[in-house]
């Protein structure tokens, strides 16, 4: 680091580089169970309480269609995955999303991975309409 950076950062009132918040250990982690959603992207099935999707105010039904600028339009959910994975808690990842009608861009900060957490969605007994 140079001392420009470091006064150029304290005359701006940024916090000072060295005392930047550190990044967390392992993959990252969301807190979402998601699925492909015919060539629209990711629909997201359910919101894990307390996770870093809900502070990010992620909501189900929820479409994914890019992270960081990575188009998830083809559905592929290892894609994501691997998206995810790759980065570490603490990192911020930009997620557009369509709710309804309506295109927003989230910022979600990666949490660590639970250690009961499992990345496939469980089987669940299915919907009967009456």
């Amino acid at each position: 680091m140079t001392s420009l950076t470091l006064i150029t950062a304290l005359a701006l009132g940024a916090p000072a580089l060295k005392d930047k918040e550190p990044l967390g250990t392992g993959p990252g982690f969301i807190g979402i169970m998601f699925q492909a959603d015919g060539g629209n992207g990711l629909v997201i099935i359910e919101v894990i309480p307390d996770s870093p999707a809900t502070k990010a105010n992620l909501k189900p039904n929820d479409t994914i269609l890019k992270v960081d600028g990575i188009s998830m339009a083809d559905g592929d959910t290892s894609a994501f995955l691997k998206i995810v994975a790759s980065k570490r808690p603490g990192t911020i990842l930009a997620l557009d999303i369509r709710r309804g009608n309506e295109s927003l861009v989230l910022k979600v900060k990666l949490g660590p991975r639970p250690a009961n957490y499992s990345p496939t969605l469980e089987p669940r007994p299915p919907i009967i309409d009456e």
